[in-house]
C-alpha cells in the first residue's frame, strides 16, 4: 500500500480522479480514501493544518493501515526560492523541522540516496519538470515576502509548508520509506490572499470566504488569483503522484 498524507482534500483532488474503485477510508477519526492505480493499493489521509495534527494523524493512519510499502507527504507549499513559480514542484531531498521556539535548531530528516534517485527517475520518466532541494516545515504560515526570504536565508530551502517534516519523522521511526513532493501556491513575494479563512482542517468555510470579501472587497482580485494557482499546483501534483505511485507499486 502506498499512503499519502495532505492537508485538506482539495490538494489531492486532481490525483483522486485519476484513481479506481474510490471509495471513503473507513476508519473512525480519520478523513481520505481509499482506492487502485492499477494494482496498486492507495490511501489517502487528511491531516489538518500544522505539525502536531501532522504527527498525530500520521502516527494513527500508520497503525490502522499496515502494511505500507511507501508513505509520500504531499499538497501545496510556498515559493522561498524566486525561480519558483505556482504550479512548480519540488521534490525534497531532506526535510527541515523549524521548531517553535526561538534558538532552537531546526531538525532535518534527509530523503534516502537510493529512494530520491528512483523519485527523480519516476518523475523524469514521464517528463514532468521539478526542482529538487529542502523542503521547511514551519510552525506557521509565512505570509509575505520578508518572512519567505527570512527562512530562506536561514534555512537554505526552496519551499514552505506546515506538515512534510512531521509526517517524515513518523515514517522514519517506522522504517519506512518516504517521498515528499508540494507544489507551489505562492511566490516568495507574493502575499496570502485569505490565509485566516482555512480552519485548523485546512478547509475554507463559505460563509468565512464571503464575509471577508465582503470586508475586503480589493482581495477579491487576489482570492481568484489564489484559485488559479491552486487548480494549476493541484494538477501538477496530480501527475507527480500517479509516476511516484506507478513506479513504487
Amino acid at each position: 500500500m502506498i499512503l499519502i498524507f495532505y492537508a485538506f482534500a482539495r490538494e489531492a483532488a486532481a490525483f483522486k480522479r485519476r484513481l479506481e474503485g474510490r471509495s471513503a477510508l473507513g476508519i473512525d477519526g480519520l478523513r481520505g480514501f481509499r482506492a487502485r492505480l492499477g494494482a496498486t493499493e492507495i490511501a489517502g489521509v487528511a491531516t489538518g493544518l500544522g505539525t502536531r495534527r501532522a504527527a498525530e494523524t500520521t502516527r494513527r493512519a500508520l497503525q490502522s493501515l499496515a502494511p505500507v510499502d511507501l508513505v509520500i507527504a504531499t499538497g501545496l507549499a510556498g515559493a522561498l526560492s524566486e525561480e519558483l513559480q505556482p504550479g512548480d514542484l519540488v521534490l525534497a531531498d531532506r526535510l527541515i523541522l523549524d521548531r517553535e521556539r526561538p534558538g532552537l535548531a531546526p531538525a532535518m530528516i534527509a530523503i534516502a540516496p537510493a529512494d530520491l534517485a528512483r523519485f527523480t527517475a519516476a518523475l523524469r520518466a514521464q517528463r514532468i519538470k521539478f526542482a529538487t532541494g529542502a523542503i521547511l516545515t514551519a510552525a506557521q504560515i509565512l505570509n509575505d515576502g520578508g518572512a519567505k526570504r527570512g527562512a530562506r536565508a536561514r534555512t537554505g530551502a526552496l519551499a514552505v509548508d506546515m506538515e512534510s517534516a512531521a509526517v517524515a519523522a513518523e515514517a522514519h521511526r517506522c522504517g519506512l520509506r518516504f517521498a515528499c513532493v508540494r507544489a507551489v501556491l505562492d511566490t516568495v513575494d507574493e502575499e496570502i490572499v485569505g490565509a485566516e479563512l482555512a480552519g485548523p482542517d485546512g478547509e475554507v468555510r463559505p460563509l468565512a470566504a464571503a464575509g471577508f470579501v465582503l470586508r475586503n472587497p480589493a482581495a477579491a482580485i487576489g482570492l481568484a488569483r489564489m484559485m488559479r494557482s491552486l487548480n494549476r499546483a493541484a494538477a501538477a501534483l496530480a501527475a507527480a503522484l500517479e509516476a511516484l505511485s506507478r513506479a513504487s507499486g
